[in-house]
């Protein structure tokens, strides 16, 4: 037994990042201030180590003593809390409910946090052993952030105030003017030797070459992304114009189809009896034909409206699903009848937060394609039901189904597969395309499972308030 095909389409409400907010200077916009914001959860991680160290050293100090670590009795609880006391000021003056950011504002709390971090690193440093250990290249952690944040002249004042709090502290310990400090128990307490001295400064050059590569592997990235996101945003503008031409276009052969048809209307009035019948099959011809061409003329019209209007929110509405999912089965009955499709609607009394004339317009669409493409005297069910995201709408028939090969295809523009072309000749198309805008500008979540010969099933989930799409910030 072969399973099923399965498609989703998931359009999420959170904002992504908008063109434009990297160049080469540096990090910029959106992505700066949720890079600012992710410093503030890594050091939440840092204040826990620095916690989890004083609770080990405080309850097991014959272990440390085992694993030649001497005691700490105070310095990483009050690390601890100094650095918790300056998080929590940043994650206050970062807080999303801060929109719009000032960008100026991002890059001073930025720095700030840098520099904070730095001092906080020294202390850290001195406490746990400046040349005893191997602590200082937590400097780099720092280092290459600020090589992905800022410009190589910003980073380069992060690695040299690094390079002047590292060498200063060293320099301190060495002419005993701060007691020396370490966490190993067997550390030597004297370090005045040039041996000392080059450990230091080779810790230093390490430092600036990583710098440099770092520095110049980002620019030559944001460089990149600079480059892609002009090309994009010409694109996006070249796209704009052809579909404005094409608008252009379409609407211009409205009123000359209409025109035809008008005329055929005219000649089945008044002159159908005297017509020989040859031609009466001709005018039946041209009538298929032009009717046709409304359909896909309305469809491409409608297309390019989804694609060039700005979805306003403000144009949302508190909906009665039932209502409007009966308005639509009642718009398609004649469609049915003809069709000899019964429509099966079992929905709820369901309030959801959207556009009304939207969700008119997606359902109308798989409605309408679940009786077109359903076999005679079998049934439609629209059905809906809750969930904890919010209103499930199932549109479910039993025609001829989407094949595996065709079912990665069926939301692009102008796709027909073989059987649907055979199935229903008058298809434009452009009707899942729409159902796919749609989604994308009220942030639906649509899934299609379909079993070729037995029947495709369309769910809609539809969330219960208002949720800002972010295709159309």
């Amino acid at each position: 037994m072969t399973e099923p095909n399965h498609i989703e389409l998931n359009f999420h409400p959170d904002r992504t990042p908008q063109p434009g907010s990297t160049t080469t200077e540096g990090l910029g916009g959106d992505i700066l201030l949720e890079n600012a914001r992710w410093f503030t959860r890594i050091r939440w991680v840092v204040v826990g180590v620095l916690f989890a160290f004083g609770v080990v050293n405080l309850s097991f100090p014959s272990l440390l003593e085992k694993l030649s670590i001497a005691s700490a009795p105070r310095w990483p609880w009050i690390l601890a809390a100094v650095l918790a006391g300056l998080n929590l000021i940043f994650v206050f003056l970062l807080r999303p409910a801060r929109k719009p950011f000032p960008h100026p504002s991002v890059v001073t709390y930025t720095w700030l946090q840098i520099l904070a971090d730095l001092m906080i690193l020294t202390i850290l440093v001195h406490e746990v052993g400046s040349a005893d250990t191997f602590i200082a290249f937590a400097y780099l952690f720092h280092i290459v952030l600020s090589c992905i944040f800022f410009a190589p002249r910003n980073s380069f004042l992060v690695t040299l105030l690094a390079a002047v709090l590292f060498l200063g502290c060293w320099a301190l310990e060495t002419t005993g003017l701060l007691a020396r400090q370490s966490l190993l128990t067997g550390a030597q307490q004297q370090i005045v030797s040039p041996m000392a001295m080059i450990n230091a400064l080779s810790v230093i050059f390490i430092w600036f070459v990583v710098w440099y590569l770092t520095s110049t592997i980002s620019k030559a990235v944001r460089e990149r992304d600079r480059k892609l996101a002009m090309a994009n945003e010409m694109l996006i503008a070249a796209d704009r114009e052809k579909n404005l031409l094409m608008l252009r276009t379409t609407h211009d052969l409205k009123a000359p189809f209409s025109g035809i048809e008008t005329k055929i209307e005219l000649l089945k009035m008044q002159d159908w009896d005297v017509l020989p019948a040859g031609a009466r099959t001709i005018i039946n011809s041209i009538e298929v034909r032009a009717s046709t061409l409304r359909e896909r003329i309305k469809d491409i019209l409608l297309l390019g409206e989804l694609r060039q209007s700005p979805y306003q929110t403000n144009q949302d509405e508190p909906i009665d699903l039932h209502d409007l999912l009966s308005s639509v089965v009642s718009d398609l009955s004649a469609k049915a009848d003809q069709r000899k499709v019964s429509v099966c609607l079992s929905v709820q009394t369901a309030s959801v937060i959207s556009n009304r004339k939207l969700l008119n317009t997606l359902f109308s669409n798989l409605i309408t394609n679940a009786i077109v493409y359903s076999h005679e005297n079998s049934q439609v069910e629209v059905t809906a039901s809750n969930t904890p995201a919010g209103i499930n709408v199932k549109v479910e028939d039993h025609g001829i189904g989407i094949s595996e090969k065709a079912m990665p295809h069926i939301f692009e523009e102008y796709f027909r597969s073989a059987e649907a072309a055979q199935f229903n000749l008058l298809s434009t198309g452009l009707g899942l395309a729409i159902v796919k805008h749609i989604a994308q500008n009220v942030a639906l979540k649509v899934s299609v499972t379909s079993e070729q010969g037995k029947g495709t099933t369309f769910e809609v989930l539809i969330p219960r308030e208002r949720r800002k799409s972010p295709w159309h910030e």
